[in-house]
């Protein structure tokens, strides 16, 4: 049995938080009116997966570049732009130093739980701090991240999930209220000579928590919602969309 605890090595067997493909359009709807930027205006996209909310972004007119720390979710991308017969420009960039001039970017959209995935609560900040250094003064970041509560209010101990390569797995998750983290031990549901065991350890936010560290890198929230329809934010919501301002 391979066992594998180490967070990148983890992403390259396709563990992402990315939402579905087939509703990633009527998303991006609501997240390109949080951003309130006109046609043309460049975009940051960071941890973009297979690029699917990249490239409704660019669709809809924006300059869209988008950063992985994935080869396999970078070619992807690629290959989707490609065929759709779009200029979005994705890179392979360590998220903490990014390879961006300051102030390059009109706004940022952040969508999924790898940003919680990116260590512990002071390297979450010091990745927003890098994203308010690369934002213009007055730009949107747009933050479409797991809700803590809504995540509990659904909790699941035993679940079961369809990796990128078709493997299905087994999820035992246990909830570690004092740090604020969620542990997923991935099996698979097949046994074999090349069985597959991960752990997955990442940490979820509430709206304050979030609040907070936002403020402490540079921006001000202005705007959360509960879901991509503009709904309330409550304790059911699994989702929480943040709209903050780079001070």
């Amino acid at each position: 049995m391979e066992a594998i605890f180490d967070r990148k090595a983890v992403f390259k067997f396709g563990y992402h938080w990315v939402g579905d493909e087939e509703e990633s359009a009527e998303q991006v709807e609501f997240v390109r009116r949080l951003l309130y930027l006109p046609v043309g205006s460049k975009v940051l996209v960071p941890f973009c997966g297979p690029g699917w909310y990249a490239h409704e972004l660019s669709m809809w007119g924006f300059q869209i570049v988008g950063t992985e720390t994935v080869p396999s979710f970078l070619q992807e991308a690629k290959n989707r732009g490609q065929r759709l017969g779009l200029s979005t420009l994705f890179l392979q960039a360590d998220p903490l130093n990014l390879p961006f001039r300051d102030e390059k970017f009109d706004g940022a959209v952040l969508i999924g739980n790898r940003f919680g995935m990116t260590g512990d609560e002071l390297t979450d900040f010091e990745f927003l701090r890098e994203l308010a250094r690369v934002v213009k003064p007055q730009g949107r970041l747009v933050a479409a991240l797991p809700h803590r509560d809504g995540l509990l209010n659904s909790f699941r101990e035993r679940d079961w999930e369809t990796m990128m390569d078709e493997r299905k797995m087994l999820i035992a998750r246990k909830w570690d209220a004092t740090t604020g983290q969620m542990w997923e031990e991935w099996r698979d549901a097949e046994t074999s000579q090349n069985t597959r065991l991960f752990v997955v350890i990442y940490r979820v936010y509430t709206l304050t928590e979030l609040t907070y560290l936002l403020r402490k890198a540079g921006f001000t929230p202005v705007n959360a919602f509960g879901n991509f329809m503009g709904g309330e934010l409550t304790y059911e919501s699994r989702w929480m969309l943040v709209q903050s301002v780079k001070e």
